[in-house]
């Protein structure tokens, strides 16, 4: 899907032609939309928290109509990208997200969590080297060293993923963790953090069925269930979550169950 002709910021639409005429004032052209960037990111926030990523990379293109300087809604953009499975564009929007801010340490670690999942860990590692070592320190530049040092097969990575977590204890740090760890295949490590997530915050639909999720990858059908049901508890017109309940009543026996069988036999 081509989504980043539509991360371009559009240009004011043109004056009106009666505003030109000769002996009048132009009158200054109306923004297309009307919210304050803060509107609109607290919009990205509120969908990202949903795992609406389509809708919040919108948002987040919005704020950037409203203020083009505004670097959390560059780095907002890079993310949902990558969570869209659109890493190549999310690299290519980090590139002109760092011609305007030359340094910052959170685009160079989205650039990192881009270049990885193009599979390029060198450049991947290089890039995060940069995010950690910036000024500051975040959450988010933590979990990208922890997806490059999954993706590199290396100890550390549960290390860095702690430090993410301790630096913003935020339910959603742990559920985005949860997910990193899904990509690559480790559901086991992601339903750790995905349980921690849930204890935190235990109203957050999103997180009750990215455990859900997890448990089911794990082979654990039956809890799978119950954290499915409480997510629709939570949010009964989830459609996601309704579309996971479906797929895990449908499946055969968890892996736990199987395996006794096995060994019964």
């Amino acid at each position: 899907m081509a989504r980043f002709n539509r991360l371009e910021l559009p240009d004011d639409p043109p004056l009106e032609p009666q505003s030109q005429e000769a002996g009048m004032i132009p009158e200054k052209p109306e923004k297309r939309y009307r919210n304050s960037v803060t509107d609109w990111m607290q919009e990205a926030d509120k969908q990202r928290r949903m795992g609406f990523y389509e809708a919040a990379l919108r948002s987040y293109g919005r704020a950037l109509e409203c203020e083009r300087s505004y670097v959390a809604a560059w780095v907002g953009q890079a993310q949902m990208l990558v969570l869209l499975n659109e890493p190549r564009q999310a690299e290519m929007w980090t590139i002109s997200g760092l011609k305007m801010f030359p340094g910052n340490a959170d685009l160079y670690a989205a650039r990192s969590q881009a270049l990885c999942r193009l599979g390029n860990h060198r450049e991947a590692l290089q890039y995060s080297d940069a995010a950690i070592q910036g000024e500051g320190a975040s959450a988010y530049r933590w979990s990208v060293r922890g997806e490059v040092m999954t993706a590199m097969k290396a100890s550390t990575a549960v290390h860095c993923f702690d430090s993410a977590e301790q630096i913003d204890g935020d339910w959603l740090v742990r559920t985005e963790n949860a997910n990193i760890l899904r990509y690559y295949k480790s559901p086991l490590s992601a339903l750790g953090r995905a349980a921690a997530a849930v204890n935190v915050t235990p109203d957050a639909s999103f997180a009750w069925m990215i455990k859900g999720i997890c448990e089911h990858e794990s082979g654990f059908r039956s809890q799978a269930i119950k954290s499915l049901e409480q997510t629709l508890q939570l949010d009964p017109e989830f459609k996601e979550a309704k579309r996971w309940l479906t797929i895990v009543q449908t499946t055969g026996p968890g892996l736990l169950k199987r395996l006794f069988n096995f060994f019964r036999k």
